[in-house]
Parts: C-alpha cells; structure tokens; sequence
C-alpha cells in the first residue's frame, strides 16, 4: 500500500507543478498588462488639448498677463478690467515687433483729437480673436486655440494700444 501512495504522489507533482506554471505565467501576465497599462498613460495624456488659462490685468494703460510663455492648444483668457474706463481685449498673432504694428486714425473717445488704434486689416496680423470692450471692474472670458508663434495682446481703443496697452505672448509646442 505504501508502494502505491508513493506512486501517486509522483505521479501528481508533474501536474502540480504544470499548474503552479500555469498560475504564474497568469499573474505574471496579469502584472505586464497592468504596468504597461500605467506606463501608457502618459502618452495619452500627451494627446489631449492643452486646457490652460491666461489671467490678463486691465489698467490704464497696461496690460499684465499673469505669464508670458503658453503651450499651444486651447487657452482660456480671463481679461480683468481693473482700470477706470472701459477696456478690451484682441489676440493677434505677428512676427512684427510689437511697435511696429499697423496703424490708422481714429477719433478720440471725447472726440476733441485725433488718436490712432492698430489697423485690425492691417498686413502682416492675423487677429484671432477678442473680447469685445467691457467695463471697469468687471471681466470676461474667451477660449481659443493658439498654434506656436508669437502674439500680441492688447487694448484697441483709440489711443490706448500707443499708451502702451499691449504685450507679447509666446506660445510655444
């Protein structure tokens, strides 16, 4: 009788261990799905638009964007007027430099001179987009997509963009 114990128990560590390999070839498996699951995860992340926001300060007569370097993609841009009249904002993409922007005569806001506002038709820009005028101590939003480049932001009321409402914005890949 012990001769034929003996024989079983050998006959069955053959099949024990075809099932302990078995259940660890599965967890080792089950492990590589999942780390490579989670190694993946970056790159598809990579992909999904950029979803960042420029705060933008409105004074008379600056304009402070809180940075001025973005990543391409979708931008949220928060203009805050924090000036005493009435401010707006336009996007515009240029390699001009920022003096060097087309101009065209305008009447003053009273009316009395003649002041001058960047030519939005003007060569050489590309006007994105803007938030329309808008007054103090209030603020606006607008999302847009902005491609690398370089951009100026600034206030198109007649005679503020030469008061030095206006900046540059890199946006980079």
């Amino acid at each position: 009788m012990s001769h034929h114990f003996a024989e079983s128990r050998d006959a069955m560590t053959p099949k024990k261990s075809i099932i302990h390999q078995v259940l660890f070839l599965t967890f080792t498996l089950a492990c590589l799905t999942w780390a490579i699951s989670i190694l993946d995860q970056p790159a598809v992340a990579q992909t999904e638009p950029t979803k960042e926001q420029v705060t933008v300060i409105l004074k008379d007569f600056t304009v402070h964007p809180n940075t001025t370097k973005a990543k391409a993609g979708r931008l949220t841009f928060e203009a805050v007027n924090k000036g005493m009249s009435t401010h707006e904002l336009v996007i515009l993409r240029t390699d001009l430099r920022i003096t060097d922007l087309p101009r065209k005569k305008a009447k003053s806001q009273s009316g009395v001179m003649t002041e001058y506002l960047v030519n939005e038709d003007g060569a050489d820009i590309e006007i994105i987009d803007e938030i329309e005028e808008f007054p103090s101590g209030t603020s606006q939003k607008k999302t847009v997509s902005l491609d690398p480049g370089r951009y100026v932001l600034f206030c198109n009321i007649p005679g503020h963009y030469d008061k030095g409402m206006h900046t540059s914005l890199h946006i980079v890949p």
